[in-house]
């Protein structure tokens, strides 16, 4: 097996840290979604900063990988069926535009080996009872098809969130809800949750590694690095 060197860059509203990465060190660089909405960040800013990720993507079209989080949503459709905390009336257009235009550059999940990157994570109770019959070779296969689809279970919200469902989905999961019953068939690395730090989580002989830390200014680790031999 051929070793690929990884850096998933967390939540980024409007943050523009990732600059620092060389894309020349790494085999892949995921963005685990969530590029829009902050409480500090002007709407310019946070607009140019979209642009320069996707340039980035299109420039390094098969290193960058772009997954959709849940803030991204409001804007790609609308506001009314996929709303959440931040959301900017006023750059609606603007943005939708712009992640409609690019819509074949970003997915929902990807994954390498055993483990699988998506927005939220994956909760062994929703995957059991809303998504174990999907189509697709593989799990990211059967999340990206069932995205395209859109595929209503994907966005549930749970009651940690101020839903109505008993966990959330890929979109919406909360760490409480992860930490509790994680999928049991793969490792994960996930954002959505902010923490601390960069953290890793253990439970059925699985890994989950929580990376939504760049909204705290003082995070030494900003970023999540493996190797995968």
């Amino acid at each position: 097996m051929v070793k690929m060197k990884t850096i998933t860059v967390g939540d980024l509203h409007g943050n523009s840290d990732w600059k620092e990465i060389n894309p020349d060190n790494y085999d892949k660089i995921i963005f685990i979604g969530d590029y829009v909405d902050s409480f500090d960040i002007s709407d310019e800013e946070i607009k140019n900063n979209l642009l320069e990720v996707i340039n980035f993507k299109k420039n390094n079209i098969d290193k960058v990988i772009l997954l959709w989080g849940n803030h991204d949503l409001q804007y790609l459709y609308t506001y009314k069926h996929y709303g959440c905390s931040g959301y900017r009336p006023q750059m609606y257009q603007s943005l939708h535009v712009i992640f409609n235009d690019n819509k074949k550059l970003f997915q929902m999940a990807f994954e390498y080996n055993d483990t699988i990157w998506t927005h939220a994570g994956i909760h062994d109770g929703w995957f059991n009872y809303y998504f174990k019959y999907t189509k697709g070779d593989t799990l990211a296969d059967k999340l990206n098809n069932a995205f395209d689809a859109n595929y209503k279970s994907l966005f549930n919200v749970g009651h940690y969130r101020g839903g109505y469902n008993d966990e959330g989905g890929p979109f919406w999961a909360d760490i409480k809800e992860l930490k509790s019953k994680p999928f049991k068939k793969m490792h994960q690395i996930v954002g959505h949750t902010r923490v601390d730090k960069i953290t890793k989580y253990y439970k059925y002989n699985k890994k989950i590694v929580f990376v939504d830390v760049l909204e705290n200014k003082s995070t030494k680790e900003k970023f999540y690095e493996k190797e995968f031999k």
